[in-house]
């Protein structure tokens, strides 16, 4: 703490001579004092000052402690101040729920004991304090991550055409008809690989940065959620012949009508089936399964892979962390992908559990509402 800081505390009690006494009880090096007669004397000085307790004495005319207690509650500058009763008339217990109800978050009653006083009065300015450090680093960690996001965007983006480019020329060359060594064949191959693994990662780190920056803006409309994981299966089923999975569509529904963003839930089916695609064996299956439940879709994606360890589940949703399961074909991975979809199923108001069993596969359910 700042050697030159002070607790500012605000006495408030139509008589001087007990809030002399209560500061002359009180006084301490890092404590000022600040006096008021009258309930809109106090509003004034709260408003205007940052104090970090306020002592208030519940019988005053014109204003008494309860209504002074419940404009300061109702202030956005002085809510979150701590209040404490000063009372000489009522320990009944309707009268300290009222006053509970009202803001206090204790009382003290007169005549004061001068060490409880002081012990309520030490633990309150202790409590406040790191309270309010704790507001001031969550600030500055918001900040930090805003700066963070906006770098990562950036350095995304600046990254993403070079790559495009890397990519296009190891492509044109690949196909422009002429016959090149073994070796260079194999070289244009890596580059075309790398540089695709490299443009994944950079599309992740921009959705994950727009995300993170509450700018994932959706699209909603109302589509045939049947017709959307038919042209998602339709797409990425060459990538699953590559191993000769077979991708099957199980559901009683020809037209279930949805309200999503078309692009990013694509993204969420896409992503969960190139998940099953990457870790099943050759020969396998994988499973769309879409059913209605409530006014909820359920889309579950069931993959006959090498299951996850119980243990390392809870890595699946967390950035850049990756489980000890290894891809059937080598292909790489950017730990981002579910986080993603986990994000994008939040954004539609939607859940998304996962269910494993090593040897067996693994299975994610994704549960939307049918109208947001």
């Amino acid at each position: 703490m700042d050697e030159n800081f002070k607790y500012k505390i605000l006495i408030v009690d139509d008589k001087d001579e007990n809030i002399f006494s209560l500061e002359s009880m009180l006084q301490q090096y890092d404590r000022e004092f600040l006096k008021a007669n009258s309930g809109n004397e106090a509003l004034k000085i709260a408003y205007k000052e940052d104090l970090s307790l306020i002592l208030l004495d519940v019988q005053m005319p014109e204003m008494d402690g309860f209504e002074t207690a419940e404009f300061l509650k109702s202030n956005n500058k002085t809510k979150k101040i701590p209040i404490v009763f000063v009372t000489a008339i009522n320990k009944d217990k309707k009268f300290i729920v009222r006053g509970i109800k009202e803001g206090a978050i204790d009382y003290l009653y007169k005549p004061l004991d001068v060490d409880i006083t002081r012990a309520k009065v030490d633990i309150l300015l202790k409590f406040y304090h790191q309270q309010q450090q704790l507001e001031s680093l969550n600030s500055q960690l918001i900040k930090l991550n805003e700066e963070k996001n906006y770098f990562l965007g950036m350095a995304a983006h600046d990254l993403r055409n070079p790559l495009v480019i890397i990519q296009g020329f190891a492509d044109l060359i690949l196909d422009d008809g002429n016959s090149y060594p073994e070796e260079t064949v194999e070289h244009l191959n890596i580059i075309k690989s790398s540089s695709e693994f490299c443009l994944e990662l950079v599309n992740n780190l921009l959705d994950v940065s727009k995300i993170e920056s509450g700018k994932l803006d959706l699209k909603l409309q109302k589509i045939n959620l049947i017709s959307l994981i038919k042209k998602t299966i339709r797409f990425i089923t060459p990538i699953a012949s590559k191993k000769n999975i077979i991708i099957n569509l199980n559901t009683e529904f020809d037209d279930l009508e949805c309200n999503v963003d078309e692009s990013q839930f694509e993204q969420v089916l896409n992503n969960l089936i190139s998940n099953g695609i990457k870790y099943s064996e050759m020969n396998t299956q994988i499973t769309c399964s879409v059913s209605k439940q409530d006014d909820f879709a359920v889309i579950v994606v069931k993959d006959q892979g090498k299951g996850i360890p119980e243990n390392e589940m809870n890595k699946l949703f967390k950035p850049f962390q990756k489980t000890s399961v290894k891809s059937t074909a080598g292909e790489k991975s950017t730990g981002l992908g579910l986080v993603i979809t986990k994000k994008i199923v939040e954004a539609h108001k939607g859940t998304i559990s996962v269910e494993s069993k090593q040897g067996e596969g693994t299975s994610f359910t994704v549960k939307i509402p049918l109208s947001l």
